[in-house]
């Protein structure tokens, strides 16, 4: 029963749709007496419905093109300004090894926990390690500012849990550091000869608008072409023409 009224609804508002497409009695819009009339009205409709489709492409098409030059020069500067933002602010970077014991390598930086906490630039950095009297690790920047971490040289038989390191064990990783301060040393000669030659892309890369511009150029001729079509307008005054002729049989204004 419900479906029934469902299709009776639809059917009803298919009819006033309908109806409001040719309006006046019910004849003129339903009648075969008037099918001519009707027919050159849907006609010239058509006609009308299918240049403004073709418009709609164009300037779809146009707008596409204009947004694909706009995402394609805002990706070719943000990756440039990534690129020279990562130059001049590497941050930690990856992690390289630890924590071992206070002391854990990153890419660029080492960074010390326990009762003195630092973050020490890895460039210029020397690592030594010590095992008497106790094992150490000394940390010291260009500057001459040390840090040390210590290590217990025997495991706490009341705590197997506890983090223990072997001479070798501390040796090795203090090699490792020594390897990370080398590796940041060939990273700031790369920074040093890439940083100038970045900017001066970026700059280009800032002023390289032509294609973009071009597109939003042709955009708005596109936009502007369709706006003053000739074609369009003929159709749209037969459309007119034929919209008075049917209120003068019917005394009702068709919609366009």
């Amino acid at each position: 029963m419900r479906t029934l009224l469902f299709v009776v609804l639809a059917v009803l508002a298919g009819v006033a749709w309908y109806w409001s497409r040719y309006p006046g009695k019910w004849i003129f819009a339903f009648s075969t007496a008037y099918t001519k009339e009707r027919s050159a009205l849907r006609s010239r409709r058509r006609d009308l419905r299918a240049v403004d489709k073709e418009a709609a492409q164009a300037e779809r098409t146009a707008k596409q093109k204009a947004d694909r030059a706009e995402v394609e020069y805002r990706q070719d500067v943000r990756a440039l300004e990534r690129e020279i933002d990562g130059l001049l602010r590497p941050g930690r970077g990856r992690l390289v090894k630890g924590p071992v014991g206070d002391i854990t390598v990153y890419e660029h930086v080492v960074e010390m926990t326990g009762q003195s906490p630092a973050v020490i630039p890895l460039a210029g950095l020397k690592a030594v390690f010590r095992s008497d009297p106790t094992h150490m690790i000394d940390l010291t920047e260009p500057g001459g500012r040390t840090h040390r971490a210590k290590y217990p040289r025997r495991r706490d038989p009341d705590d197997e849990k506890a983090p223990f390191f072997t001479s070798e064990q501390l040796s090795d990783f203090t090699l490792d550091i020594l390897n990370a301060a080398a590796d940041e040393y060939e990273f700031l000669a790369r920074q040093n000869a890439r940083l100038p030659q970045a900017r001066k892309e970026l700059e280009a890369a800032q002023a390289n608008t032509a294609s973009r511009d071009e597109a939003l150029e042709n955009l708005r001729t596109v936009c502007a072409w369709q706006k003053d079509n000739p074609r369009r307008e003929t159709l749209l005054a037969d459309l007119d023409a034929e919209r008075c002729r049917w209120q003068q049989l019917t005394g009702k204004m068709p919609p366009r």
